[in-house]
């Protein structure tokens, strides 16, 4: 799957694969044509062919980094020890993509590529889909509010942290355009922790467009969210 993704302005209201796995990365000259997100539980460095393009990404963190046009091999490694997941890329002039670094079932450290293409955005529609990449987070509990429907709603249930998120097991959601609004708490297990939740952010839309939230691990405990 392969889309661009553009960082939208937010109001914040507050396996390992050994095997190569072929992915595109976009880039303009000049411009990161990658964004990592550190959704794995310890420090990691990006490497692309061989040299260092992000070094120590803390655990809960995202950046950003530029590849050149062409192919060329990817390796995420968390940083002093451990065992490095890579796959090759090629880049291309175009818009940023994202690969998250996560936590296999197994515990290991593996990647999952974040683009979509089949979420396709009608007009006088908008989209919104949320991925839960806090590995200490344990289940959440996910509410939004949307433009056509102002009443708390779950996102999903139970809404557990997601190494592998698809079209199906992490779908965007549609409404019309406007603000949406999404709040994360761990407890209490119902819609009463909206009131209160500690994490939040309202998303502006317009006509066509779409937003992803990702929910992180946060330093100290508690999680915090990105809208990408």
């Amino acid at each position: 799957m392969k889309v661009s993704i553009k960082l939208l302005s937010v109001v914040a209201l507050c396996a390992v694969a050994s095997c190569d796995v072929g992915t595109t990365i976009a880039g303009v000259s000049g411009d990161p044509g990658l964004r990592v997100i550190n959704a794995f539980t310890t420090t990691v460095d990006v490497l692309v062919d061989g040299n260092v393009a992000i070094a120590g990404l803390a655990a809960g963190s995202i950046s950003t980094a530029f590849a050149a046009p062409g192919s060329h091999t990817l390796v995420l490694r968390p940083t002093g020890s451990g065992a490095p997941v890579s796959q090759s890329i090629t880049t291309a002039v175009g818009a940023m993509s994202t690969i998250a670094v996560v936590r296999s079932s197994s515990g290991t450290m593996a990647s999952a590529v974040l683009d979509d293409t089949n979420s396709v955005v009608p007009a006088g529609a908008t989209k919104v889909r949320v991925l839960h990449l806090a590995p200490n987070a344990g289940t959440l509990q996910v509410y939004r509010t949307q433009p056509d429907y102002q009443t708390p709603i779950a996102w999903q249930f139970p809404f557990n942290y997601q190494p592998d998120p698809t079209s199906l097991s992490a779908p965007f959601l549609q409404s019309t355009p406007g603000s949406w609004e999404v709040r994360v708490w761990q407890t209490p297990a119902d819609a009463s922790g909206w009131s209160t939740a500690p994490s939040k952010v309202i998303i502006p839309l317009t006509s066509g467009e779409k937003a992803t939230v990702v929910i992180l691990d946060k330093p100290g405990g508690g999680v915090r969210v990105e809208v990408i």
